[in-house]
């Protein structure tokens, strides 16, 4: 008899979740607060750890087909002059893999695609969940009352989730990291290469997506509640505050419809969190850390979380992210939920704690640098640095690679 699990969230890293826990045999169910996929959003790039975790979950070549590979080209200022230059060349050799640049929708299908029809309940909003222990299911309370029992809670319920505080309940909230964001998708109108730019407080980046359409995002230091809600009037702001950076940015901005683009707040964790799993529910994702987008390392580990969770609740073994192999049986010679829960924490933690550090670190020396004179400083010390320098710091997480999952039922 296969266990059950219930997966809160129809994410990136809820469906990396439920498509590894049912590679290695769970009965796996997805509840998602929204009443039905969405078919909106921005874009989202995944480094080689990521891709390597999707290949671990058996969905990588389904989500290899719906991207486009993306070279992280030259990191510019805001005038247009090089800082950095990383060829794509070079990230092959030392990464093995390029990364790849999605629509989030379209990775959010291939994901759904590796699952069985009515694997996921849409308008299904998750209220709290009661962990449960070695001898007790955990059990999920839905909005309207419902209940509903498992051997294992996946909380994929993002950076305001709901069923965090039956985890980590006196962790603080996600913190406001000090910058918005205005993100978009349009049809690309002739961009190649993806690029950054940074300017003094601030930071732009163009990805092209495999679908003939280009991802932009723009970030700016400020106060936070600047988003007003009105899409014309937040676009507007975005075009007034980098008109003057170099071509094609104020070009990109300005062939953008209010339609294709939103502006969001960011916030994230300040400090990691005390612990990732408690009885039978295990946080990923947002839920577990989120963090500033600085490092490109926020979707890569949830997806992290995702395989290293399903390894370790059943007996997978291997891989620089660990294992629940040494997890401890449940009496039928299988792992134990909380003892793999355990090992899943033990694993997780110091991994994504160091990942959440850096990622405020570039933070501060990129986007939220504003003094011209530190800027300037900042800059010629890129220009001195060898590609090699910034290949070092991409490698550092994203050489990561998966433990195997058992591709066998675990019941």
């Amino acid at each position: 008899m296969s266990r059950s699990a219930i997966v809160v969230g129809a994410g990136i890293a809820g469906l990396t979740a439920a498509n590894a826990l049912t590679r290695c045999g769970w009965d796996v169910r997805v509840l998602e607060r929204s009443p039905e996929p969405r078919t909106t959003g921005a874009g989202i790039v995944l480094l080689a750890n990521a891709l390597r975790g999707l290949d671990a979950a058996g969905v990588g070549d389904a989500v290899r087909a719906v991207g486009q590979q993306a070279y992280p080209g030259t990191l510019r200022d805001g005038a247009g002059r090089a800082l950095v230059h990383v060829s794509a060349e070079q990230i092959a050799a030392r990464l093995g893999t390029v990364a790849i640049a999605f629509h989030r929708p379209r990775l959010q299908e291939a994901l759904l695609d590796g699952l069985g029809d009515g694997q996921v309940t849409y308008g299904a909003a998750a209220a709290a969940v009661d962990p449960g222990d070695a001898a007790h299911p955990a059990v999920v309370t839905l909005d309207d009352g419902t209940t509903l029992s498992a051997d294992l809670v996946v909380a994929a319920d993002g950076v305001r989730s709901r069923l965090r505080a039956a985890v980590a309940p006196d962790v603080a909230e996600p913190v406001y990291v000090g910058s918005t964001t205005w993100l978009a998708v349009l049809d690309n109108p002739g961009i190649t290469e993806m690029s950054q730019t940074w300017g003094p407080g601030g930071e732009v980046g163009l990805i092209p997506l495999g679908d003939g359409r280009l991802y932009w995002y723009a970030t700016q230091v400020g106060p936070a509640g600047r988003p007003t809600g009105d899409a014309a009037a937040d676009l507007a702001a975005a075009r007034v505050a980098f008109a003057g950076w170099h071509q094609p940015i104020p070009q990109v901005l300005a062939a953008t419809t209010p339609e294709q683009a939103q502006q969001l707040d960011l916030y994230g964790f300040r400090k990691p969190v005390p612990r990732m799993a408690r009885g039978r529910v295990a946080l990923v994702g947002d839920a577990a850390h989120a963090m500033p987008p600085n490092v490109g390392q926020g979707g890569c580990q949830g997806i992290e979380d995702a395989v290293v969770l399903a390894a370790s609740v059943s007996g997978g073994t291997g891989g620089s992210g660990g294992s629940g192999g040494s997890a401890g049986s449940d009496g039928s010679g299988r792992n134990s939920v909380v003892d793999g829960l355990a090992a899943y924490d033990r694993v997780r933690r110091p991994r994504t704690s160091g990942v959440l550090r850096a990622a405020w670190a570039s933070a501060r020396i990129g986007e939220q640098l504003a003094s011209p004179a530190l800027v300037g400083l900042r800059n010629a010390a890129l220009r001195a640095l060898p590609a090699r320098v910034m290949l070092d710091g991409m490698s550092r997480f994203a050489s990561w690679t998966p433990p195997a999952l058992p591709t066998l039922p675990v019941g």
